[in-house]
């Protein structure tokens, strides 16, 4: 057997036996510390590069996704605080040197998912251990580092973006063992983005009582776009994706059902925003002879997005149940632009999206269901109006109360469990406990 092939079975089964202790020692360890009253010294791990965007905004750059700044400038805020001794930002999928920005801010990197390689989770943990920190908030669900937190008497603010639908049985066991950890009287609470990915958290295990859905502020507003209608038949139809340029997140459905309409002598195009796979997704359009129907833009800013979404005749949103949607503001932004929206089944979608109402919905994985709603679409001006009229309502009811700001402060603040217990699934969405 080789080196590989040893590694790829072995070392999964020695991180889930190393995350299984962590977890139980987690469930039966310490209490939530330190003392209120203690300077806090906080760190955030997140896979975003905080230097790289307070350098970028600094000198007058764009954003490169919804509320970029406002979250920057945010953190950028905390240190100025009279209870905080020091705010380190830890960035997961790229390696940067240690470095102190003028908003007093710390910032290191590191890959922690390196290709072809173990999860680099040991390193991880000795840079944030190398912080010390009093508050943790883990921007990602990853075992190790919340067990770790615990362990070692942190407050630990797991502040997600994640639902847990994948099938396979490692996945089955990860939401276990995050369910145990997540569940431990050491966390306090658990924040998930918007509404279902955080029910999501009570489907793994996690008590209504603790788990807070957050959201970002309403910075668009469809108000600022008109109402649209079909455009002219001459015209080809003008197709967009937006986001990670990756198999799980439907682009290889999209390209196919363009090539489905395009047998039909379907006159429409597809536009691909994102970085990915991005050279794959290239070869596909091109065996299937689409490469002049199909335009990959690479990576663009918050305001070409928001741009392209209203230039653009629908915007698709096919996602597969696999991935880990918590609830892409890609689906705000188009409300927001007033643009007719198609999107998968994903479970995540399913609160704020209603088929035939503001939007298309269709079946993950089956782009010839897609091709067929795109051309429904085509073909039914009243459709087409009705989904761009009722964005505005859709958008209106889309983000949560608790935004991000302010979920962070409560939880710096001298009485965390006051402020936030208002804001849980217990208290403010009972309603839904129960549907």
């Amino acid at each position: 057997m080789s080196r590989e092939k040893y590694l790829s079975l072995v070392g999964p089964i020695r991180q889930l036996a190393v995350d299984c202790t962590n977890v139980l020692r987690s469930v039966v360890g310490r209490g939530q510390g330190p003392a209120i009253g203690s300077a806090r010294r906080v760190t955030f791990v997140q896979f975003g590069n905080y230097e790289e965007a307070f350098w970028r905004l600094a000198r007058g750059g764009t954003e490169n996704y919804y509320a970029q700044k406002y979250s920057v400038d945010f953190v950028g805020s905390l240190p100025a605080r009279s209870d905080v001794e020091s705010v380190t930002v830890i960035c997961v999928s790229g390696v940067a040197a240690a470095a102190v920005l003028p908003n007093g801010v710390r910032t290191l990197g590191m890959e922690l998912y390196p290709k072809l390689e173990r999860p680099r989770y040991a390193e991880l943990i000795e840079q944030v251990k190398a912080t010390r920190p009093t508050h943790l908030l883990a921007m990602t669900p990853c075992i190790p580092l919340i067990a770790w937190g615990v362990r070692h008497g942190c407050r630990v603010l797991p502040m997600l973006a994640d639902s847990f639908r994948a099938k396979s049985l490692k996945a089955a066991i990860d939401y276990k063992l995050l369910g145990l950890l997540l569940g431990s009287r050491s966390i306090e609470y658990v924040a998930n983005h918007n509404l279902a990915a955080s029910l999501d958290l009570r489907r793994i295990g996690i008590s209504p009582a603790k788990v807070i859905p957050y959201d970002w502020p309403a910075l668009i507003s469809p108000r600022d776009f008109p109402a649209k209608t079909l455009p002219d038949s001459h015209s080809p139809f003008r197709l967009l994706y937006v986001g990670a340029v990756i198999e799980s997140k439907g682009v290889g459905d999209v390209i196919a059902a363009l090539g489905l309409l395009r047998t039909r002598g379907v006159n429409a195009t597809l536009t691909i925003i994102g970085r990915g796979d991005v050279d794959r997704f290239k070869n596909l359009a091109v065996t299937q002879g689409l490469q002049v129907a199909v335009t990959f833009l690479g990576q663009q800013s918050h305001a070409e997005v928001v741009t392209a979404m209203h230039s653009h005749d629908a915007v698709v949103v096919p996602s597969h149940w696999s991935y880990p949607e918590g609830l892409p503001m890609t689906l705000y932004e188009a409300l927001c632009t007033r643009t007719p929206l198609l999107t998968s089944d994903h479970p995540m979608f399913a609160l704020k999206i209603r088929d035939r109402y503001n939007a298309l919905v269709f079946p993950q994985r089956d782009p010839a269901a897609l091709a067929n709603r795109i051309e429904e679409l085509m073909g039914s001006p009243e459709l087409y109006s009705i989904l761009s009229s009722n964005a505005l309502s859709a958008a209106d009811a889309y983000l949560c109360p608790l935004k991000f700001d302010a979920l962070i402060s409560a939880f710096l603040g001298p009485n965390p469990s006051a402020d936030l217990q208002r804001f849980s699934l217990a208290r403010s969405y009972s309603n839904y406990l129960n549907s």
